[in-house]
C-alpha cells in the first residue's frame, strides 16, 4: 500500500484565480489518476461558529465539491471512499496567480459521507464532503497519540501543535518539518513576560494538563476531549483557531480591533518541527471593502450591548493530588509516577481488590530509606497550611508466616512516621506530624511517630484483617516560600505478645529478615477519591475551588440597568491564585531566565493597563469588545480583483473593522456569505467583581477567609 494522488482537478474563478484539488489515497494499491470536472461552485469552504458569539474558540472548517463521474474507474474511486475509514484519504486545495507556482490554500481529511448517487449512466454527479479536523477531536480523548502520561507542564502553543501533528493526520502528509504550520496573533504579557515582538505568549506560558483531567470514583484519570481542551484554552484566551491561509492560526478576537495598514499587530511563525517561532514581525490583516472588495445582497443587524461579562476559573478539585512523583532507597536519580493518587511505603498497595506491586516499589523503613514525595512550590501567605487527612492500612500481596512464633505472635504491628519539608531559599524547614504531640516548623532534621497501625495477621488463616486508620494533621502557619515535600516511612514489628497484658522483646522486620516474606507486606494509603481526604493548601483553614469573575458595563462609573449576561464557559487555567493550583498559568520570566510558579497577576492587553489576573483581563476585553453592541453584517463579500479575501482576513467597511464568523466562500464566485461581526472596542468605564467559591471547612476549624486547594 502506498499514498498515491488519485483524483485531480482544477478552475479558474470569476477574478482569474488559479484553484487546484488534489485527492490522496493514503492506502491506495492502484496507481490510475483521473482528472474529473468539478460542479459549478468549483468548491465550497465553510466555516462553523456559534452564535450571536464574538469568542468562538475552535472553529471547524469544510469544504464540499461536486465531480463529474463520466468513467468506471471514477466511480470505482467513489466507491472505495464511500467505504473507507476516516483518515484514509484527504485532500489538499492549492491557489496561484499564474497556474504555474501554487501555494497551500487548505487542506483537510475526506469523509466517507457521499451524496446519494442518482440510478442514472454516466455522466453523474457526486458531492465528496472534507473537514478540517477540528470537529472530529470532539470524540477522542486529548492524550489520544500523545504521551500526556505523567503529569507535566506543557507551553501553550505545545497542545495545539500536539493536537495538530499527533491527532489530525493531514499534518504529516501536507507540511513538512520546515513548513510553516501554525501562526499567532496574540499580544497578552505580564511585567516579566513583557511585550516584545519575537516573544510568543503562547510560546512563555504554560500550565499542566491535570487541570483537563477528572479523577473519578474509582480513581481513574478521566481526560476531557482534545476538542474541549483546546476549545478551553482559545477561550481562557479570548482567541479563534481555524485552518486558513493553508496553515493553522490562533488569533485573539480583539487583535482585529487596530490590525490595518500600516501594521500595528505581532505576528509568530512556527515550523511543523518546533515549538519555538522561526520568524515574527508585525503585519496587517484588514483588507478595506471597496475597489476589489464588493459587499452586496446584504443587511445589517446588532449583537446586544453587553451589561456584564462573567465566567468561573475552576482551579482544582479538592481530592486531587495528581503531579507527585516519589524517590525511593534514598535514590533521588529515579523518579516514578503514581498510577493514581496512592502513596506506596512497603512494596506497592492494593486497591479494588487488586495488588499494585513490583520492580517500582521497595521496602522505605527509616529516616534513610523514605518514601519522598514532591508537592511542588508553595507561598508562605498568612494563614497558609498543609493538611494531610488520608487513610493508612497494613495488607499483604500473598500471606506471610513466621519460622520463629507462631499464633498472636505472628501479628504484625505498623508504625508510621511522617513529615513535611520546605526547602525555602536559605533554610529548610520540618514539620514532623504526630497525632499524639504538639508540633511545630522546625530546621532540625527529624521524624517522630505520627501513628500506629494495630497488630494485624497477614495471612489468610489466623484471624482477620484490621481496619485502616485516618491520619488527619494539619501544620502550623508556612515559615517560607519554597519547594514542598511529603517524606514517610513505616516500621513493621512482631513478636508482640507473649500473653494478654506481658511485652516481649519485640522483633523489626527489616529488608534482611529471614523469617518471614517481608517482600508480601504492603504498607500504603490506597488511591482516594473522598473530597474530605488529600493533601491540601489551606489559607485560614478553607480550602478554594474556584474564583469567579465578573466585569459589569458602567459607563461614567455607575453600571447600565439594561443590556445583557454574557457567560463565558467554566475555565480551567488561570493566575494561581496560589502556587499550588493545579490550573495555574506559569510564564517565563525573561530577566531571570525562569519560570514563575502562576501567581503573577499583572497581565495587559496590548501593552496597556496596570495589571490584572489573568481571568479578570479575559471579561474585560470580552467586554470592551460589546460593550456599545456590536454591529452585524449579514451578506455577502465578492473579490473582483487582488488579493484574496481569506478567512483569516477582516474587512473594513463604512470605516469600521469586522470579522468572518458562520460563513462559507464560493470558490469559483470569489465570494463570501455569511456574517461580519464589527470588532470595535469601548473605552466605557468597568466595576469588576472577584469572588470566590470554597468548599466545606474542616471540622473543628475556623474560617476567615477564602483559599486555594493545592491538590
Amino acid at each position: 500500500m502506498a499514498r498515491l494522488k488519485r483524483l485531480e482537478s482544477s478552475f479558474q474563478s470569476d477574478n482569474g484565480t488559479f484553484y487546484r484539488i488534489e485527492v490522496y489515497d493514503n492506502n491506495a494499491s492502484a496507481p490510475t489518476l483521473y482528472t474529473p470536472d468539478l460542479g459549478p461552485d468549483g468548491f465550497t469552504l465553510t466555516y462553523q461558529t456559534n452564535d450571536n458569539d464574538r469568542f468562538t474558540g475552535l472553529i471547524p472548517s469544510e469544504v464540499k465539491f461536486d465531480i463529474n463521474v463520466t468513467l468506471g474507474g471514477e466511480q470505482g474511486i467513489v466507491d472505495e471512499i464511500r467505504t473507507s475509514a476516516y483518515g484514509d484519504w484527504d485532500i489538499g486545495i492549492y491557489t496561484s496567480d499564474d497556474d504555474v507556482s501554487y501555494s497551500r490554500h487548505w487542506v483537510g481529511i475526506l469523509l466517507n459521507d457521499i451524496s446519494p448517487e442518482a440510478d442514472a449512466s454516466f455522466p453523474t454527479r457526486i458531492t465528496l464532503t472534507a473537514v478540517c479536523g477540528l470537529a472530529p477531536l470532539k470524540d477522542i480523548p486529548f492524550n489520544r497519540n500523545i504521551p500526556y502520561n505523567a503529569p507535566s507542564r506543557y507551553q501553550i502553543i505545545n497542545y495545539f501543535r500536539q493536537a495538530f501533528i499527533n491527532q489530525i493526520t493531514t499534518a504529516s502528509n501536507y507540511f513538512a518539518t520546515d513548513d510553516l504550520f501554525i501562526a499567532t496573533y496574540v499580544d497578552w504579557t505580564t511585567d516579566t513576560m513583557t511585550r516584545q515582538v519575537q516573544r510568543d505568549p503562547l510560546n512563555a506560558s504554560r500550565f499542566n494538563f491535570m487541570a483537563f483531567v477528572d479523577i473519578a470514583d474509582d480513581g481513574s484519570r478521566n481526560y476531557k476531549t482534545a476538542f474541549e481542551l483546546l476549545d478551553s484554552i482559545c477561550k481562557s484566551w479570548g482567541m479563534r483557531c481555524f485552518m486558513s491561509n493553508g496553515r493553522w492560526n490562533l488569533v485573539q478576537v480583539n487583535h482585529y480591533a487596530d490590525w490595518k495598514s500600516p501594521s500595528t499587530q505581532f505576528y509568530r511563525y512556527y515550523k511543523k518541527g518546533s515549538n519555538n517561532p522561526y520568524s515574527s514581525g508585525s503585519t496587517s490583516a484588514i483588507i478595506t471593502e471597496g475597489t476589489t472588495k464588493k459587499r452586496y445582497g446584504g443587511k445589517f443587524d446588532y449583537l446586544p450591548i453587553l451589561r456584564s461579562v462573567e465566567t468561573n476559573y475552576n482551579h482544582l478539585q479538592p481530592f486531587d493530588m495528581p503531579f507527585f512523583y516519589y524517590n525511593i532507597d534514598g535514590d533521588t536519580s529515579t523518579q516514578y509516577q503514581t498510577t493514581l493518587n496512592e502513596i506506596p511505603i512497603w512494596n506497592g498497595y492494593q486497591w479494588n481488590n487488586s495488588n499494585y506491586t513490583g520492580a517500582a516499589y521497595s521496602i522505605n523503613n527509616a529516616p534513610t530509606d523514605k518514601l519522598i514525595i514532591s508537592l511542588g512550590n508553595v507561598n508562605a501567605l498568612t494563614g497558609s497550611s498543609i493538611l494531610l487527612n488520608r487513610d493508612f492500612t497494613t495488607r499483604y500481596s500473598q500471606g506471610i508466616s513466621f519460622s520463629d512464633v507462631s499464633g498472636s505472635q505472628q501479628k504484625v504491628r505498623t508504625d508510621i512516621f511522617a513529615r513535611f519539608k520546605l526547602v525555602g531559599d536559605s533554610d529548610t524547614y520540618y514539620f514532623p506530624l504526630s497525632t499524639a504531640l504538639a508540633m511545630d516548623w522546625t530546621t532540625t532534621d527529624q521524624f517522630t511517630l505520627t501513628d500506629t497501625l494495630p497488630p494485624t495477621y497477614l495471612n489468610n488463616t489466623e484471624g482477620s484483617l484490621e481496619p485502616a486508620i485516618n491520619i488527619n494533621i494539619q501544620t502550623n502557619e508556612l515559615p517560607v516560600n519554597g519547594d514542598l515535600f511529603f517524606e514517610i516511612y513505616a516500621e513493621c514489628y512482631y513478636q508482640l505478645y507473649a500473653s494478654a497484658v506481658a511485652v516481649l522483646g519485640e522483633i523489626e522486620i527489616t529488608e534482611a529478615t529471614t523469617t518471614t516474606q517481608e517482600d508480601n507486606i504492603l504498607v500504603f494509603s490506597a488511591p482516594e477519591t473522598s473530597s474530605e481526604q488529600g493533601i491540601k493548601y489551606l489559607l485560614d483553614n478553607e480550602v478554594l475551588s474556584a474564583k469567579f469573575f465578573r466585569a459589569f458595563n458602567a459607563p461614567g462609573g455607575t453600571t447600565i440597568e439594561n443590556g445583557v449576561k454574557f457567560e463565558i464557559p467554566e475555565l480551567f487555567i488561570g493566575t494561581g491564585p496560589t502556587s499550588g493550583a493545579v490550573g495555574r498559568l506559569e510564564t517565563y520570566n525573561y530577566t531571570t531566565t525562569s519560570w514563575e510558579n502562576g501567581t503573577n497577576a499583572t497581565w495587559k492587553a496590548y501593552g496597556s493597563g496596570t495589571g490584572v489576573e489573568f481571568t479578570q483581563l479575559l471579561v474585560e476585553q470580552v467586554l470592551k469588545g460589546q460593550a456599545e453592541g456590536a454591529k452585524v453584517f449579514n451578506g455577502s463579500i465578492k473579490t473582483v480583483s487582488g488579493q484574496l479575501l481569506n478567512y483569516f482576513n477582516g474587512i473594513e467597511i463604512d470605516g469600521s473593522p469586522y470579522i468572518p464568523y458562520q460563513c462559507s466562500y464560493n470558490a469559483n464566485e470569489d465570494t463570501w456569505s455569511g456574517e461580519w461581526y464589527g470588532i470595535e472596542l469601548s473605552t466605557n468605564t468597568q466595576n469588576v467583581e472577584v469572588n470566590i467559591t470554597s468548599f466545606d471547612t474542616f471540622e473543628g476549624q475556623d474560617t476567615t477567609s477564602g483559599g486555594d486547594i493545592f491538590f
